[in-house]
């Protein structure tokens, strides 16, 4: 009845030691996976990084150049109908030169929001990739505790073989 009650807890080892071998297997895997799925939405970001600076340059800040242009016209044509000349010194010249100072403003603002924009998806991919590494670290982590409690079915199945004087797995 002992012989039978020492095989038992070996064989339970035994299949601890195996069981502990596969969930180290599948955390190194999964926790790559995590990582490759982390590091491919970081490469979406940062190509939508990249389209979102080369729409802006091609297409946002044109427009809105063109938009300046408009309006100063507008001002400046409406100025002349109003019979005011447009001379230094002048209430006309300064309001125009108002008006020009206001939109390079603008301009300025807007490149900046741009940028800032586009550095922002950037350091939102780079947070991302950090979480698959981090992903992966853990992985590895679970692994090595699942490897060492293998060891332990291992170390516990010899001493008990060592005490029943055979091999305990049967």
């Amino acid at each position: 009845m002992v012989q039978t009650k020492l095989t038992i807890i070996g064989w339970q080892k035994f299949m601890s030691f195996l069981g502990n071998l596969a969930a180290a297997s599948s955390a190194k895997a999964i926790g790559k996976y995590n990582a490759s799925v982390a590091y491919q939405e970081a490469q979406y970001e940062r190509k939508k990084a990249a389209v979102k600076a080369q729409i802006y340059k091609t297409v946002e800040r044109p427009r809105l150049l063109d938009q300046q242009d408009q309006q100063y016209s507008n001002f400046f044509v409406s100025s002349l109908r109003s019979g005011a000349e447009m001379r230094a010194g002048d209430t006309p010249f300064k309001v125009a030169l108002k008006n020009k100072q206001l939109q390079s403003f603008d301009l300025a603002i807007s490149d900046y929001n741009s940028k800032v924009a586009v550095q922002d998806q950037i350091n939102q991919s780079l947070l991302i990739e950090a979480r698959g590494r981090g992903e992966e670290f853990k992985g590895k982590m679970t692994a090595n505790t699942e490897y060492m409690k293998a060891a332990g079915s291992l170390l516990t199945m010899g001493q008990q073989s060592n005490d029943a004087g055979r091999l305990v797995i049967s």
